[in-house]
């Protein structure tokens, strides 16, 4: 790749000639995100499902993280479900996620460490939240 260097706001005459640069470009640091970490101390049992300690972390810009270790099925070809609440300190309910299932609990008795980086909500509400809870099945 080649750079070239142009005087602010020189003229351009055809995109061939480059980019044209401007003395008002200025580099932004980007802040960095807080987060709130909410702890699931299993195990939690569901049907022939456990699941292990799991931990659901929510920033400040509306992202997720939720990590569970050591999910697993006794029975096989099963999966564990679980839907997520996002209340404030008062128990108002600020946030219903997305029910999300694990990978295949497949074959019996392997145990399975569960990502998932795709949950949103409303970053308005970071400031608010202090409590979550877990509905699951499997």
């Amino acid at each position: 790749m080649t750079e070239g260097i142009l005087k602010p706001k020189e003229t351009i005459n055809s995109p061939a000639d480059g980019i044209a640069l401007s003395d008002t470009v200025r580099e932004v640091e980007f802040p960095v995100l807080q987060h709130i970490e909410f702890d699931f101390q299993g195990p939690f049992f569901a049907g022939h499902c456990e699941l292990g300690a799991a931990t659901f972390l929510i920033f400040s810009d509306g992202t997720c993280q939720w990590r569970a270790n050591n999910v697993m099925s006794t029975a096989g070809d099963d999966s564990w479900l679980a839907t997520f609440a996002l209340f404030d300190r008062n128990g108002h309910q600020l946030h219903i996620f997305p029910r999300i299932s694990s990978p295949s609990l497949s074959p019996p008795g392997h145990v399975v460490t569960w990502i998932d980086n795709h949950l949103t909500f409303p970053a308005f509400v970071f400031p608010f939240a202090s409590r979550m809870t877990m509905q699951y099945h499997c």
